[in-house]
């Protein structure tokens, strides 16, 4: 009786020393009586629940989702984590909101945007998730941050190395769509700690659509029917390295360089064809295009932090950053199998050639400070700097046959273009907390500057300057250990990315698209009502949200005078709206969890006054929002089933009304010794062969009616491996460059 009672001492212990992050299992060969053995599992059972460790936690401006605690980033990407975390949404075809809407900035421990924000499906799904310790939502962005980004900010927090000794992790996904091989790993010794991790990816995407568009303002042709099929291949690689070194207590030095290389090889078969009001044939014909784009972002960083004697809090950080991003495109078309003719296809010629490169490079200089005078109060302020460098060289090229030599196209046939901006600004916010209210306040000034050079093609050089006060008010008022409330206002920007502001004009068969170089940044104003509840085993947050803005950044179609459709961005928009986000997570016990996202939200959106002749009566409203759940359960022996699923509406635009669309998957997972290995069996959408969405346009000149088919079902296998053992924490740089003010293409 004493081995037992010995062994069953011995148990707790081992349970209590794992108890963060561990389900420990213990097999126990004994000669115990059943209802000592019974005994002894209840108690483990009491132990695993204590061990439970909350995976999200609550702060006065923002929520965290720590990853790293979640089993499920051993298997998944980071894109597929994304679906787990509070006010976040990714639908069926791997589209990304933050509180209902698609107008958010994403960037890495204070790092540009870029590197996440361009392409963001295709960075996000090249990222493994067991890199990434917490992400970080933040809805009210204080004085500090960037005053771009509607919706609030995503901050992905990597792993880095935090502890004394060495860690490693190896990981591969081979699935029909998807595939994914990279490792991680992680080195502190002293006073020096460095981490690198590299991941290569392959994504297949297979899309077909048909759609139906009536036009009213040509009799003759009328009735456009188009059948689409889209073959796309992406390869992309990631890595990132960053170093820190602690000369004292007083005086951290941090390095880092990313990379973020993809590049789209998509195949596109059309058909079109055109019929009068009569319903007779007018024209038709194939057009086949190969198009290869190459995008990424690269960057390299380094801060200095420096720490006073006098209080450890009170910080100064001093960052700089480069950061390099190509936006290129080559693409090829031919026409097959023409018949008819009309002035509408004045830009299909049987073999078309078009190349743009285009690039940006920016320099950041970043200055922060920081001081919590008192428990109760603290200050801070800074100033940045930042130079953006932004050109496009495009030639389009045509010829008849397939033997003859290329010759200039009649339209735009060369193009360069400079675009130099210059971001000035500064902040001043002020804090206060006790034991039961809390004020977050500030101010932040930003004046841009910038020149655009037309150095060949149809442009008017100019320059824009702008002044911009951007205040933020957040208060709180805790109403128990367990609950909070929040009231917040602020102001938010939108700024054009070089992708909306090109003026280079694609051609895809008989319609055009192309950039505005005119564009003016948008602003948004918003008040959020917002309760939480976290408890160790339930938690739940819901959010008031109105918002207003005028001015607005969007795209806009019209047919011109040969009736060939124009597509292109405006400063065209007026909106408000409302709407509630909540989110509902619950753990029975240390083997169960349950998350549910929801949202519902209302927008009205009418024409500014600019373009109520071009777009006359254009104007839309309408409800966007969804529900999206995550189940996970633990079974002994290490084994693991996940369920996640959603449905949801996409937001409107101008002109633009999306219908409802659906995903799920699931997940068998077993991991062994000591979960060092695991391997993960998955599936997506399996039960049919493709997912189907519809949705419609409505512009004063055209009526379009459209069926998407995404053939997005998948099957595979994950195996992820980790060695190496680290122990003790390291410290990192609080404060650093976070450049997320411009506005990418969704």
């Amino acid at each position: 009786m004493k081995r037992i009672v010995s062994l069953g001492m011995l148990i707790l212990l081992v349970g209590c020393f794992r108890m963060y992050g561990q389900e420990q299992k213990e097999e126990v060969k004994s000669s115990a009586t059943d209802s000592l053995a019974y005994q002894r599992e209840i108690e483990l059972s009491e132990i695993s629940v204590v061990a439970v460790k909350p995976l999200i936690k609550a702060e006065v401006d923002k929520i965290v989702y720590n990853i790293a605690d979640d089993a499920d980033s051993k298997t998944n990407t980071l894109l597929e984590m994304l679906r787990k975390v509070p006010f976040v949404t990714v639908d069926s075809d791997d589209n990304i909101k933050v509180n209902g809407s698609s107008s958010f900035r994403i960037y890495m421990n204070g790092k540009p945007s870029g590197i996440l924000s361009n392409n963001p499906k295709e960075t996000l799904r090249s990222i493994p998730a067991h890199t990434i310790k917490k992400i970080e939502v933040i809805t009210d962005p204080g004085a500090r941050y960037d005053a771009e980004g509607v919706s609030g900010i995503l901050n992905v927090i990597t792993k880095g190395a935090e502890f004394e000794g060495y860690s490693a992790n190896l990981n591969t996904t081979l699935m029909s769509r998807f595939q994914l091989v990279g490792g991680y790993t992680t080195i502190k010794y002293g006073k020096f700690s460095l981490s690198a991790n590299y991941s290569f990816s392959h994504y297949i995407s297979k899309i077909k659509s048909d759609s139906y568009r009536e036009q009213f303002n040509n009799p003759d042709e009328t009735y456009l029917t188009q059948h689409f099929d889209l073959r796309s291949k992406t390869p992309a690689h990631y890595g990132g390295l960053e170093a820190s070194f602690e000369i004292d207590s007083l005086n951290l030095i941090t390095l880092s360089g990313f990379l973020n290389d993809g590049r789209n090889k998509t195949t596109y078969f059309n058909r079109y064809g055109m019929e009068s009001s009569a319903y007779n044939p007018v024209y038709s014909y194939g057009n086949d295009i190969d198009n290869h784009d190459n995008w990424g972002y690269s960057s390299v960083k380094a801060d200095y932090q420096r720490s006073f004697k006098r209080n450890k809090k009170e910080m100064l950080t001093l960052s700089y950053q480069y950061g390099y991003s190509p936006n290129n495109m080559n693409s090829f078309s031919k026409i097959t199998g023409k018949e008819g003719d009309s002035p509408s296809l004045q830009y299909l010629d049987n073999y078309n050639h078009q190349w743009n490169k285009a690039r940006g490079t920016e320099h950041t200089l970043q200055l922060d400070y920081v001081n919590p005078f008192t428990q109760k109060h603290s200050v801070e302020g800074g100033m940045k700097y930042i130079r953006r460098s932004n050109s496009s060289r495009a030639i389009s090229e045509i010829k008849s046959g397939e033997e003859e030599a290329w010759r200039p196209s009649g339209y735009q046939p060369f193009l360069t273009y400079e675009h130099l901006q210059n971001i000035m600004a500064a902040y001043a916010g002020y804090t206060f907390n006790n034991k039961k209210w809390g004020l977050n306040s500030g101010i932040r000034m930003e004046h841009t500057w910038q020149d655009v050079d037309y150095k060949e093609g149809q442009g008017l050089d100019f320059d824009y300057q702008a002044t911009d006060w951007v205040p933020s008010l957040s208060g709180s008022f805790k109403i128990s250990d367990h609950q909070n409330l929040r009231l917040s206002y602020n102001l938010r920007l939108r700024r054009p990315g070089i992708n909306y502001l090109n003026p280079y004009v694609k051609i895809s068969g008989s319609s055009i698209s192309y950039g505005n170089p005119d564009l003016e940044s948008e602003k948004h104003h918003r008040i959020t009502l917002a309760y939480s509840y976290f408890a160790s085993k339930f938690n739940f947050q819901a959010s008031l949200l109105y918002s207003t803005s005028s001015g607005g950044i969007g795209n806009y179609q019209f047919l011109d005078e040969k009736n060939v459709l124009n597509s292109t961005y405006g400063n065209i928009e007026m909106s408000k709206g409302g709407g509630i986000s909540t989110y509902i997570g619950y753990n029975p016990s240390a083997k169960t969890t349950l998350s549910v996202n929801a949202s519902l939200y209302y927008l009205d959106m009418s024409l500014a006054k600019e373009y109520k002749d071009l777009l006359q009566g254009l104007s839309n409203n309408g409800i966007n929002g969804g529900i999206y759940t995550n189940f996970s359960q633990k079974f002994n022996y290490g084994w693991r089933l996940a369920l996640s699923g959603g449905c949801g509406k996409q937001e409107i635009t101008l002109g633009y009304y999306p219908e409802i669309f659906y995903y799920y998957g699931t997940s068998v997972s077993k991991s062994f010794g000591g979960e060092k290995l695991t391997v993960s069996l998955r599936a997506q959408n399996f039960l049919q062969p493709y997912t189907k969405t519809t949705s419609k346009q409505v512009y004063p000149d055209f009526h379009l009616k459209q069926n998407v088919r995404y053939y997005d079902n998948a099957f595979g296998i994950t195996v992820s491996y980790r060695f190496g053992e680290l122990k003790e924490s390291v410290r990192k740089a609080s404060r650093s460059i976070a450049n997320d003010d411009l506005m990418k293409s969704e």
